[in-house]
């Protein structure tokens, strides 16, 4: 009889401690606390006029890069170009060292 109401004494503290633990997650803490968002933080937010122009900031920037890019891809085609006239160049003056 006394095992059974240990038992039940065990059982229900259990359960007490598992809704104490299920309390502790769900509860907001100090930290929490401070760390939530107030109206003077929401002010000084961004607001849709900002976002938008940021977005077009964004999306003039991202032009410029493109055309960077491209510009790039020109310059290294040119260097390719010149670094075969160059080994064309360098062959030519060899063989002519040997003509003489």
């Amino acid at each position: 009889m006394l095992e059974a109401v240990l038992q039940q004494v065990l059982t229900k503290l259990n359960e007490l401690q598992a809704e104490i633990n299920n309390m502790k997650q769900t509860v907001a803490t100090k930290q929490d606390l401070e760390n939530m968002v107030t109206k003077e933080d929401l002010k000084a937010m961004a607001t849709k006029q900002d976002l938008k122009m940021i977005q077009q900031a964004v999306l003039e920037t991202n032009e410029i890069v493109k055309n960077i890019e491209a510009n790039q891809k020109r310059q290294e085609r040119i260097l390719d170009v010149l670094s075969k006239r160059s080994i064309e160049h360098e062959a030519q003056i060899t063989d002519l060292r040997y003509v003489k």
